[in-house]
């Protein structure tokens, strides 16, 4: 059997073959695609999804062999740094540096000021 040139990636689901993703095939060969729609804290198992590269032979899509996604769990994706430039106001989950940082972005003095809930109290309610 002849390999197929691909132009693109798809990942279905083992169950049903449904597609879950498709993308076209990056330039330097190696290509990247997600699953998407799944909860933090989800276990897939070795062979639930699996990958394709899809090519033209005369006209006619063909998949090539399938290969399997190894397992993997879904984990949390981080919280954004917080930005002090930015308009999202300091909470007390933030760092004394980071309400000093905030702080002084908006042109607030804070002069004598030390401790996390003092600096707290300078932030606008609006």
């Amino acid at each position: 059997m002849a390999e197929i040139p691909w132009t693109k990636a798809r990942i279905k689901k083992a169950a049903d073959d449904s597609v879950i993703n498709e993308v076209e095939k990056a330039e330097s060969g190696v290509t990247t695609a997600e699953i998407t729609g799944l909860t933090s804290g989800t276990v897939v198992a070795d062979g639930e999804y699996y990958v394709v590269g899809v090519g033209m032979i005369s006209g006619v899509e063909n998949e090539s062999v399938k290969t399997n996604i190894p397992s993997f769990t879904v984990t949390t994706a981080p919280a954004p740094a917080f930005d002090p430039n930015g308009e999202t106001k300091p909470t007390d989950a933030q760092t004394i540096d980071e309400i000093k940082a905030w702080l002084t972005a908006h042109s607030i003095d804070f002069s004598g000021k030390t401790l996390k809930a003092d600096l707290l109290a300078l932030v606008p309610a609006e």
